[in-house]
């Protein structure tokens, strides 16, 4: 038989000691009357100290003195670490685009400037950037016949044959 129905959740509350004020009396005063919410907070005791923990050992009791203060200082390294790390990305990305507004105009000169053009123009510039004596010496290390500006603007007829790749004669390109 168990605990009065309108008694019932108050004997497991008082057999765990968690029943309070004016309901604690109330019901302990029940209690002196009644044997079958005597027989129901015994039997609720006697569970409940089935699953109580023993007490901590002297070693669990250090490992749990400074378990808060540990436990709070790996927490506050995590987040210094993790600030660190932002704020070096941030720096990173700062520096990054200082290198990118430094370099950017050089860099677009260098996309603008005009490709290497026909024969005709690269020999043209060559003689101005380089004097004669510079050139002779070059092409005659290279093995080359010496260029003339001239007379290679005037044996080029305008017609691009040569410039659609179908050459009979790899030699014909150079």
């Amino acid at each position: 038989m168990g605990a009065c129905v309108e008694y019932e959740e108050q004997a497991s509350l008082h057999a765990a000691g968690a029943l309070e004020g004016e309901e604690a009396t109330r019901f302990r005063s029940h209690l002196e009357s009644c044997a079958a919410c005597q027989a129901e907070v015994a039997a609720a005791q006697e569970v409940l100290g089935l699953v109580t923990l023993p007490p901590p050992t002297a070693i669990e009791a250090r490992a749990q003195e400074g378990l808060g203060a540990r436990t709070l200082a790996a927490w506050r390294r995590e987040q210094t670490r993790r600030w660190m790390g932002r704020r070096a990305l941030g720096s990173l990305a700062a520096v990054a685009a200082v290198v990118a507004l430094m370099l950017g105009p050089s860099a677009l000169e260098r996309l603008k400037a005009p490709r290497a053009g026909t024969t005709a123009q690269v020999a043209g510039a060559a003689s101005d950037d380089l004097d004669a004596e510079t050139l002779a010496a070059f092409e005659a290390w290279a093995g080359l016949d010496p260029l003339d500006a001239d007379a290679l603007a005037a044996s080029w007829d305008g017609d691009d044959d040569m410039m659609d790749g179908d050459f009979d004669d790899p030699g014909e390109a150079l």
